[in-house]
């Protein structure tokens, strides 16, 4: 499995690479697959990494792959627009706060599997809620077992669109080609002068996954009995 992960990850950078350099680009909408991966999918995973079957070497290999992916979307000079719904998982989560306008269906919820596992989402989250939410709010999701449904990612400013579920694909593009009657200047310009508020984001995605791969690789991950935290009043 670790080999098929990095198979997928290889093409969909060498995809990327073709869309953002082809001539015509100026605007990307993002959308998932029918099939989309589950809580399930993502806790099997790091079974299969404390079981061996995964190699650390992979691990930081597919973290990495997801940090070249948002960077490369905070650096292209196109539009990315990101439109999902139903569950979806923190990377994929990281990925949609990376891009410069957001669209979700009414029954999308974000949820937080790595909770159950000691961990924090990758994807760079902590680093975009703490500049959107603040450090307190921001805090509170990353550690939060519950999920947050779409109204409330709405509500929050996590996103821009929260549209029905129906229709969505044709919705969504048609929100996509609203972009096309501003200027590509006017386009690229905006993009370039907000996302210079950011220049810390690629040290932060490294220092994220350092920090992800330690405790991944701690000996309680591997199954020792974790002890519960106290809370101590001062």
């Amino acid at each position: 499995m670790s080999s098929s992960i990095l198979k997928i990850k290889e093409a969909i950078l060498r995809y990327f690479e073709l869309v953002v350099e082809h001539p015509e680009a100026r605007i990307i909408l993002l959308m998932p697959s029918r099939r989309k991966a589950q809580n399930e999918e993502y806790l099997l995973f790091f079974d299969m990494l404390r079981s061996s079957r995964i190699s650390e070497n992979n691990v930081m290999r597919l973290y990495r792959a997801i940090d070249q992916l948002i960077m490369n979307i905070i650096a292209s000079d196109l539009l990315f627009i990101s439109a999902d719904y139903g569950r979806i998982l923190p990377m994929f989560a990281g990925i949609s706060l990376a891009c410069d306008y957001r669209i979700l269906g009414e029954d999308a919820v974000f949820q937080n599997p790595g909770v159950e596992l000691g961990l924090i989402p990758k994807g760079g989250i902590a680093w975009f809620l703490t500049r959107i939410l603040g450090k307190g709010k921001a805090l509170e999701m990353i550690i939060a077992k519950e999920s947050l449904s779409a109204s409330e990612a709405l509500t929050l400013g996590l996103v821009n669109r929260c549209i029905p579920i129906k229709n969505f694909e044709t919705d969504s593009l048609s929100i996509a080609k609203q972009f096309e009657t501003i200027p590509e200047t006017t386009l690229k310009l905006g993009k370039k002068v907000v996302n210079n508020c950011w220049k810390d984001l690629s040290e932060f995605l490294e220092f994220e996954s350092q920090e992800l791969f330690k405790v991944v690789h701690r000996r309680h991950f591997y199954g020792e009995p974790s002890v519960e935290p106290s809370i101590q009043r001062v």
